[in-house]
């Protein structure tokens, strides 16, 4: 019995057909797109449409038309936009538009959709389609409306570091959506204190630095409609973002940083004050073109470690940013019972036992010697000249200081000697104090002589006087050849 009211059915659709009744006309449907992204202008046969033309084979026989309506010129009215005929042949309004597509194999499958691959604002308006088959035809009208999808900030501008802030993403289509999504990426948005998502709006509180950049909005609705728009959330702040640890050799030089992030371009007269540690006063530095404000020390020494704040006065907003000097030192000493041993000691001033020491010589060789901050200075390791203290923190070198065995103390001394050279280096003060005296006693000899030779009677002047005028007289006669010669 249901069989026969089936074919029944079937029987009268198929008569209506063939006294070329229309299918029933579609009401204006509103399809809304979103600027740059592809769309659908559907039209569709419904599904018992579909199994009549498949049995009587009307969808291999079909021409399809598609027009638009324009209403920016004097004369308004529809024009063709795409067309396919029975024959396949494809005719599309000068200039060509291959964005337009019809769907291929979907033709015979009752779709004759229209695609704008993608959909610009000057396709919004009316469109209707004429798909006509043998002793039938189905009509499609459409209005295509652009949305324009929006993330707001409250307040606007760049957000003070510390601060908070309230997005709103908003789409000008009149129904409610059925669910606003956030994330950050790929990452969905998970609530927390920090960041609280509540429908279209999205709550951040205590920014950071970290918290700058894309922020993404995905709105769904409830025909499959969607649209994603990113709004780009600028903080400002000094860099950087948390307490930042510097590590640096004695007497090296160093550049503690400070920058203002974002920078706001070439901005003169902007001074941040640096404080320095264990209230020793406080320094002011000028910005430069990059927004950097960083101190720079010479000549680093322990007691200029610590931790140095960096504050700054933008657009009412004070910003700071700490930074710690961490000096590493290097210092020779003896070690074990009777002291014969002797070592160097590497520290870091201040130290977060969180750091591990590493000795290198300077072309990176490391000796079979225990990673921690004492070297033993043993016979293989007063061959090298330079050793290298490396301070590291996790997997990252964090700085470095070389110690010059052959410039500091009594090790470089040894290195330098053999061992038969040392047995008589017990005698050297008493040679050099023997030395000096012997100096004293001839020097005070001479001044005597010289005294009592002044002190002598002048009754031998005349003779003495006779007896020296020749020998000054043969003198010159010698010597005046040889200037003449000279000449």
């Amino acid at each position: 019995m249901l069989w026969e009211v089936r074919s029944l059915a079937q029987l009268l659709l198929l008569l209506l057909v063939a006294r070329g009744t229309q299918i029933p006309r579609k009401e204006v449907q509103v399809v809304w797109a979103k600027e740059g992204s592809p769309v659908q202008l559907p039209c569709i046969l419904s599904s018992i449409h579909q199994n009549l033309s498949r049995k009587h084979s009307f969808l291999w026989r079909v021409t399809v038309t598609w027009q638009r309506w324009q209403d920016r010129t004097p004369q308004a009215s529809w024009y063709t936009v795409f067309r396919v005929g029975p024959g396949g042949v494809r005719s599309v309004r000068l200039p060509p538009q291959p964005r337009l597509q019809l769907g291929g194999l979907s033709l015979h499958q009752g779709d004759f959709s229209l695609w704008l691959r993608p959909a610009w604002l000057t396709d919004a308006g009316e469109y209707r389609a004429r798909v006509h088959f043998e002793n039938g035809d189905l009509r499609c009208h459409l209005c295509l409306r652009f949305g324009q999808a929006s993330v707001t900030a409250s307040p606007p501008g760049p957000i003070v570091t510390s601060g908070l802030v309230l997005l709103n993403c908003s789409f000008n289509r009149p129904d409610l959506p059925e669910a606003v999504l956030w994330s950050r990426g790929r990452a969905p948005i998970i609530p927390s204190s920090r960041h609280l998502p509540v429908g279209s709006l999205l709550f951040l509180s205590h920014v950071t630095l970290s918290d700058a950049g894309p922020w993404d909005c995905h709105v769904i609705y409830p025909d499959g409609f969607n649209v994603s728009v990113t709004h780009y959330l600028a903080i400002l702040g000094l860099e950087p973002l948390t307490q930042k640890t510097v590590y640096v050799g004695e007497g090296s030089k160093v550049e503690l940083p400070c920058h203002l992030s974002p920078a706001p371009g070439t901005m003169p007269g902007l001074i941040a004050q640096w404080t320095l540690p264990w209230g020793r006063g406080s320094c002011l530095v000028s910005g430069d073109d990059k927004s950097s404000f960083a101190l720079r020390l010479d000549h680093v020494s322990r007691a200029q470690a610590g931790t140095y704040n960096c504050s700054l006065s933008f657009q009412g907003h004070q910003l700071s940013a700490a930074v710690t000097l961490a000096v590493i030192t290097v210092t020779e000493k003896s070690f074990g019972s009777s002291s014969s041993r002797k070592g160097l000691l590497c520290e870091v001033t201040p130290t977060f036992r969180q750091e591990y020491f590493l000795w290198t010589t300077l072309d990176n060789q490391t000796l079979e010697n225990p990673p921690g901050p004492w070297l033993e200075l043993g016979d293989e390791e007063l061959q090298v000249e330079q050793w290298q203290c490396q301070v590291c923190q996790g997997t990252q070198q964090c700085g470095a200081v070389v110690y010059n065995l052959g410039l500091q103390g009594t090790g470089a001394q040894l290195s330098g000697r053999n061992p038969k050279a040392l047995k008589g280096g017990k005698y050297l003060p008493l040679l050099l104090s023997f030395g000096i005296l012997l100096l004293l006693f001839s020097g005070i000899g001479a001044a005597v002589f010289r005294f009592r030779q002044r002190k002598l009677p002048g009754s031998f002047s005349a003779l003495e006087d006779a007896a020296q005028r020749p020998q000054r007289q043969n003198k010159a006669e010698e010597m005046e050849p040889e200037s003449q010669s000279q000449c």
